[in-house]
């Protein structure tokens, strides 16, 4: 559950978003289509270019035949591959997020979640929404001057995101099975459980290409649900650490009961661990 509203502001605007449910609407928020195709190209040249000059930079190496340089030059190649490789990652999630296409990137009513691949995941079938914020401090990489800003900066117009929403099932391996793309089934993290199927978490990147004020409208729109919608566990924190405790905490794989004294089932009792696959 989120806190109470602590000024007036803030909750004459849950209220209006109280009010829009109220009447039955649903708030989708779209990709921006120039935006969206940008990061589509743009990865594609980046590996395209990165792994060129990295068989480049390997073979002049080799053709001057000094070992100090190569092995170094080698060591440069790699991370060059590396970076490819994220580019493309970064692309394939994408894709497979939108369906293929910049059209939904995600939606909030009463009846749940409303994602392009995913179709509805009603509110009985969500354990808990986390809105990760890390804005700030990438922000301030962003605009660090040398290479770590340079680097953050370009990693911005690929695609990189700021801003998550990660969504918690009961039922990872289930919800996977849902999506008839079997590239897209990565879009669904599987987290151990003990004694239970793993949990689902979908995490949704949507800063990459949706305009900042829906995305401030939607994660409004998503505290007012979790209100109206008290199973569910919906927080917003300013660290992807705060959701990874959380996350080995509802795990339950380690006995946390008599360390801060939680209860099986609350944030604050559990452990787990993450899984890819």
């Amino acid at each position: 559950m989120v806190s109470p509203s602590t000024s007036p502001d803030e909750e004459r605007k849950r209220q209006n978003w109280r009010d829009y449910f109220d009447r039955g609407e649903r708030y989708d928020v779209p990709y921006l289509p120039e935006r969206w195709n940008a990061i589509v190209r743009r990865n594609v040249v980046t590996a395209v270019v990165m792994i060129g000059a990295a068989v480049l930079l390997v073979a002049l190496l080799w053709w001057w035949g000094r070992l100090g340089p190569f092995v170094l030059g080698s060591v440069l190649a790699l991370v060059m591959v590396v970076y490819a490789l994220t580019a493309l990652h970064t692309r394939h999630m994408l894709i497979a997020h939108s369906g293929g296409e910049p059209g939904l990137a995600l939606g909030v009513s009463d009846e749940g979640l409303h994602t392009p691949v995913l179709g509805t995941l009603p509110w009985s079938e969500v354990i808990g929404v986390f809105l990760v914020d890390e804005s700030r401090k990438v922000d301030a990489v962003r605009a660090q001057r040398g290479l770590q800003g340079a680097a953050a900066r370009f990693a911005a117009k690929n695609g990189a995101g700021s801003a998550h929403i990660n969504v918690v099932l009961p039922d990872g391996k289930e919800v996977r099975r849902r999506i008839e793309t079997r590239s897209w089934r990565r879009i669904v993290q599987t987290w151990a459980h003990h004694d239970a199927p793993m949990f689902g978490v979908v995490s949704f990147t949507l800063d990459q290409a949706v305009a900042p004020a829906d995305m401030t409208r939607l994660g409004m729109a998503i505290i007012v649900q979790g209100e109206r919608h008290p199973q569910v566990d919906v927080s917003l924190t300013r660290g992807a650490s705060t959701f990874a405790e959380y996350m080995m905490r509802k795990s339950n794989v380690f006995d946390y009961s008599n360390v801060d004294g939680g209860s099986e089932g609350a944030p604050s009792g559990q452990a787990g661990g993450q899984s890819g696959a």
